[in-house]
């Protein structure tokens, strides 16, 4: 009995070595992936009708606000044209490093609109988007 319990101890020491190991490889192995990721924390400047500077982490080289393609932030003016206006436009860098758009504060009122890829969208802390019906 005694040399079944040494056993099955040394068995659970062995599994619990294994899995420690293979958490540090996979912790290593993502640093070393990430190494390569370029994402600066940036204060973004984008023009609109009021001068504001959005601290952002920005791994994209083109920026806009919503406000410069008529966003309305009252929650009463319907979005759903700047919002599909803004992503085509900024569409056009996904080869160069995407883009990302800023919804300043305010709250906004769209309907449905399809991302892309390569493309951020970053909500201020106080932009709500209210859905259209």
């Amino acid at each position: 009995m005694e040399f079944w319990w040494t056993t099955t101890r040394r068995t659970y020491q062995v599994h619990a070595e294994r899995k420690t190991i293979s958490i540090l490889i996979l912790g290593l192995l993502s640093l070393y992936l990430l190494r390569g990721v370029d994402c600066n924390r940036r204060k973004v400047k984008v023009s609109h009708s009021f001068d504001d500077h959005y601290s952002a982490i920005s791994c994209r080289e083109h920026t806009a606000s919503l406000t410069d393609f008529g966003g309305v932030g009252d929650g009463k003016t319907s979005n759903t044209k700047a919002f599909q206006s803004a992503i085509n436009h900024l569409s056009q860098f996904q080869s160069q490093g995407g883009s990302q758009l800023i919804v300043p504060p305010g709250r906004y009122l769209t309907g449905s609109f399809n991302l892309t890829s390569h493309f951020t969208l970053y909500l201020h802390k106080e932009a709500v988007l209210l859905a259209s019906q």
